[in-house]
């Protein structure tokens, strides 16, 4: 009478075993789709990896995601309608899923795809990372349809629209914030790289798909305190490329 349970146990076992030691051997993408003009979502967007048959298709919210893909050197296909077409190389894990940040021009008219992996010092130092900073409420960011609006308009008229100091002499213009009570000369950035100060003499807006403006140093972001001590405040510019 007592063998029946153990029996039952047994076989209850050899069924949770095989199921148990399975590893998940593929790997997963997900990531978002937003416009690199004004960085709201983008729906509708196709997301491939070639030689597969997984896909997806970005939402509402520009949200996308695949599963049960292979791992190892892939490459993923990106398709909008009948104007956009891009490839870019991946490297994925099995078990693993890599976060995408795609940034499209959907009307493929100005600006290159930006596909980066998502919380990298490569996508904090690119287009990506402005549009993630943007929603951090620090700072004053110009995207590009702001800078299409102002055409004519230099970079010395956008700081001083957003509060800071700009001194020019002999034609030579710098912008100046405080640190400590100590006036100084902010830092400048051009697509993550540090510049000179004196660099916002040659920027053009025209030039530029964006511009963040950090006025005082509790403001600047931790990717642009490289390599200073106490930065005076920040300028970082994003070139149309």
């Amino acid at each position: 009478m007592q063998r029946a349970p153990l029996v039952s146990l047994l076989l209850l076992s050899m069924l949770l075993t095989p199921a148990h030691a399975q590893r998940d051997t593929t790997a997963r993408l997900a990531g978002t789709v937003r416009s690199s003009i004004n960085g709201l979502p983008v729906s509708g967007v196709m997301i491939a990896v070639k030689g597969t048959r997984v896909f997806g298709v970005s939402d509402s919210t520009g949200s996308f995601a695949l599963v049960g893909l292979p791992e190892g050197r892939q490459t993923v296909r990106i398709l909008y309608g009948d104007s956009l077409s891009y490839e870019h190389n991946i490297d994925l894990k099995q078990g693993k899923t890599l976060t995408l940040s795609v940034l499209l021009d959907v009307a493929a008219t100005e600006l290159a795809p930006i596909v980066v992996e998502a919380q990298t010092l490569r996508a904090d130092r690119s287009l990506a990372g402005f549009y993630e900073r943007k929603k951090s409420g620090f700072g004053r960011y110009y995207t590009l349809e702001d800078l299409k609006r102002r055409p004519l308009e230099t970079l010395q008229t956008l700081l001083l629209e957003s509060g800071v100091r700009v001194r020019c002499r002999v034609g030579q213009c710098l912008a100046l914030g405080s640190d400590g009570g100590r006036v100084c000369a902010m830092s400048l950035f051009l697509d993550g790289i540090r510049v000179p100060p004196d660099y916002l003499n040659l920027a053009r807006v025209d030039d530029l798909a964006g511009v963040e403006v950090y006025k005082v140093p509790i403001e600047v972001p931790p990717e642009f305190w490289s390599g200073l001590r106490s930065p005076c405040g920040a300028v970082a510019m994003w070139s149309r490329r």
